[in-house]
């Protein structure tokens, strides 16, 4: 391909390897976009653990009804929360616990505890570890929405091994209807969560 672009743009001058080159790019562009957006999802095979872990961060509840559906069907003892304050009296984590309840979940089945750690991935990763190290748990589901998993994953795995745990986990993505899965460019809020999320890992990639 790369010679066969040399040779037209040779033979037609760089505007029109140009020209060619984009007329590629909208052939093959669905394929092209699955595949950017694909590379951030990350997905285990489920096993029963401890706890299940859930992310905040998601605005449609979509991590919590994952996390609850992999609760019921048996893979995790308790589910757990970290959270920040979003506005002056309100935390995420307590909204968070009530929708859960909503949906079915017994409140002491339910662990969380506001955050003292940075309001990030990394933060939210140490104090989740932390909660888990207190119950003495050795396994874990981490659920959070799929363009977030891959990043997700490589962050638990630096804190499990900055805070020397002796514990296993695995990664439930969940359908998030603001980023739809293959075709999440055809939502605006799925471009900008997919860029966001490119941006964020290499800042994380750099810092941690």
């Amino acid at each position: 391909m790369e010679n066969k672009i040399f040779k037209f743009s040779k033979r037609f001058g760089w505007g029109g390897g140009f020209l060619f080159i984009v007329l590629i790019l909208v052939i093959f562009r669905v394929p092209i976009m699955e595949k950017i957006g694909g590379v951030l999802v990350y997905q285990d095979e489920l096993k029963p653990s401890d706890a299940i872990v859930v992310l905040t961060g998601s605005r449609t509840g979509d991590r919590i009804e994952e996390a609850v559906r992999v609760f019921n069907e048996g893979m995790g003892k308790v589910i757990i929360f970290s959270g920040y304050s979003y506005y002056p009296g309100m935390d995420s984590n307590i909204g968070m616990k009530n929708y859960a309840i909503q949906l079915g979940v017994q409140e002491e089945k339910i662990i969380t505890e506001k955050s003292d750690e940075e309001n990030s991935t990394w933060g939210e990763a140490i104090s989740n570890l932390k909660q888990l190290e207190r119950l003495q748990a050795k396994s874990f589901i981490l659920v959070t929405s799929n363009f977030h998993t891959r990043r997700s994953h490589w962050v638990y795995e630096r804190a499990i091994q900055k805070l020397q745990l002796d514990i296993t986990f695995r990664v439930q993505p969940s359908p998030d209807p603001e980023t739809p899965f293959p075709d999440w460019w055809e939502a605006r809020t799925g471009q900008k969560n997919v860029f966001n999320e490119y941006i964020k890992f290499l800042y994380y990639f750099i810092s941690y």
